[in-house]
């Protein structure tokens, strides 16, 4: 994707794709612009020679001729919004196409840096922030100048010296609307992060509303987002203040040129230099001139909330995916039975800056063998299998699958060769089929059948009455913890992956349920390298090797004999799961 700047983000490489009607929308603004300008010359007319003459021909004709330009005008404002509307949805649209592709682009590193909330707001709000300010941008960046301009111009050749008022009022409005602009927008960026904030908060406690419940922790909760709502409110009042006296002072302004305009009209008009219908134009014009310098304040308001949405999805777009694939990649034969071998060499890994998660971790996995990794919580167990799908890069060290570093084969064809099951099953909305085939699309029933049977789900599916088409709810919420485990096991089984991952997978099936998924796994999938990461000694007592990970250090690899020999982590896990054997 293209690297997009702040001006070009929402000014040039979106608008440009809209090129065409991006002028037009402007330009039938213009022409709706021209019409309204020559209104008052029109009134001034009809009052001046209609009226004063009781010319009822003239009066009639130039009525007409009012009612034509506003008919124009309308047709014209139509246009022009229907061309805005489009560009604006179409933009917006887009930005959150090329937002999803891109997040969905990022590597686990990346997608540290930002919580789940911050993205949301950034995908739905500041993007439609950005929807209107261009919607916005496109009806006024025409019609806005060219009244002000215009009024001013035709203002002039009506009477030079009441246009000293414009010319007097205009700098100062200006001046006002800006000062006041200055200090609106770093308050916008205030609301965009108190909103993350409280969000944040929210979805956190909906999301673990049970363990809220089960801990008492409502009364905790519920001050843990009065404060963070205190924050974003207090910060939305100094806003709304700032932005509720910008409207006055300006009226107040206007309202102060209105009444010298009358004065100094008035002398005029006495003094037989300016007609009365001249004046009525002249006010019109003023009029014209205050809507117009409200328009533009209003406008500011909103390009601001704009530019501070556009710098949020900025700094989001500024971040690269630092996984890329190999300018020259090794192709991959699915077919080649060595594929499944695993070599780590020397591997260390952190995250950002904090300490080793893995340091030093030196092993091979052949094809057919099962490796057991094992150790207490936050020991880095799983940031070892994070590594082999390339969700993250080694620090140093390297790793090979099939006497390859992983870093020569394109990102797509690794992870196509394993079949991972996560710490949280995750089922999506849609059948039991359709999560079945996340990994091969094309797979055919006799194949999710031969997963489910390995993952031993094969007999609950069996029940349903519409058996690969039951449907999964959100989340798979109509599953026990144990059959959405089962599920997801068998969705990485399907298409007999070279390489298989299980993280701490089996944690919500009994013992006998597990013995017998990993005695299916050995037998109907003998060629497949098998990752167990688990804190169960018995998930792994038959492992080719069994790792012990304990603070991101590697404490020893061995079969589990030779673990209980000589690993007393190893040994103390083992004899507290099974007091049975204890010495």
């Amino acid at each position: 994707m293209k690297k997009k700047t702040k001006k070009e983000f929402f000014c040039y490489s979106y608008l440009k794709r809209y090129k065409v009607k991006a002028f037009l929308s402007p330009f039938f603004k213009g022409l709706e612009t021209v019409t309204e300008l020559f209104v008052p010359l029109i009134m001034a007319r009809i009052i001046d020679y209609g009226i004063s003459a009781n010319d009822s021909r003239f009066i009639i004709t130039n009525g007409i001729l009012i009612l034509v330009l506003n008919i124009l005008g309308l047709l014209f404002a139509v246009i022009s919004h229907k061309l805005a509307a489009d560009i604006s949805m179409n933009i917006g649209k887009d930005v959150r196409d090329d937002i999803f592709a891109h997040i969905n682009d990022l590597s686990h590193a990346e997608l540290d840096k930002f919580s789940t909330t911050t993205l949301l707001n950034r995908s739905v709000n500041d993007v439609r922030n950005i929807q209107n300010g261009i919607g916005s941008i496109l009806r006024m960046i025409m019609r806005a100048p060219c009244l002000l301009i215009g009024s001013l111009v035709l203002s002039l050749f009506i009477n030079i010296k009441l246009s000293l008022i414009f010319i007097v009022i205009i700098p100062v409005l200006i001046l006002v609307i800006w000062r006041i602009m200055k200090i609106l927008k770093p308050l916008l960026i205030k609301i965009k992060t108190h909103l993350d904030k409280t969000t944040n908060v929210t979805r956190e406690n909906l999301t673990g509303v049970r363990v809220v419940r089960a801990f008492n922790k409502q009364a905790h909760e519920t001050e843990k987002f009065k404060n963070a709502n205190y924050d974003l409110i207090s910060t939305q009042i100094k806003h709304a203040k700032w932005d509720a006296l910008l409207a006055p002072l300006i009226s107040t302004i206007i309202n102060l040129a209105t009444i010298a305009l009358f004065y100094f009209g008035g002398i005029e008009v006495n003094a037989g230099d300016l007609t009365q219908g001249q004046l009525i134009a002249f006010i019109d014009y003023f009029a014209t001139i205050s809507v117009c310098i409200l328009a533009l304040a209003n406008l500011v308001i909103i390009v601001n909330r704009l530019n501070a949405s556009n710098d949020r999805i900025n700094e989001l777009f500024c971040v690269k995916n630092s996984i890329k694939d190999p300018a020259n990649p090794v192709d991959v034969d699915f077919e080649d039975v060595n594929l499944g071998k695993v070599e780590f060499k020397d591997v260390n890994f952190s995250y950002s800056d904090m300490k080793n998660a893995v340091t030093d971790l030196s092993f091979t996995a052949e094809p057919g063998d099962i490796i057991g990794i094992i150790g207490g919580t936050g020991s880095g167990k799983s940031s070892i299998t994070n590594l082999i799908p390339r969700f993250y890069d080694v620090s140093s060290g390297e790793i090979l699958i099939n006497d390859h570093n992983i870093k020569k084969y394109r990102v797509e064809d690794i992870r196509n060769i394993i079949g991972l099951v996560p710490q949280n099953p995750t089922l999506f909305t849609g059948t039991i089929r359709s999560n079945m085939c996340w990994r091969k699309p094309d797979a055919t029933d006799e194949e999710i059948v031969k997963a489910l049977k390995i993952a031993q789900a094969f007999d609950f599916v069996n029940e349903y009455p519409e058996f690969l088409d039951h449907k999964v709810n959100k989340g798979g919420k109509n599953f026990s913890g144990g059959q959405r485990q089962r599920l997801t096991i068998a969705r990485a089984l399907v298409g007999n992956p070279h390489i298989i991952i299980l993280d701490d997978a089996s944690s919500a099936l009994d013992f006998a349920t597990d013995a017998k998924l990993r005695k299916a796994i050995r037998t109907s999938l003998a060629n497949a390298t098998t990752f167990i990461v688990t804190q169960r000694t018995n998930s792994i007592r038959d492992a080719t090797k069994i790792i012990v990970v304990d603070n991101g250090n590697i404490i020893d690899i061995g079969t589990h004999d030779e673990l209980l020999e000589r690993c007393q982590i190893y040994s103390e896990i083992h004899y507290s799961q099974n007091k049975k054997e204890a010495k």
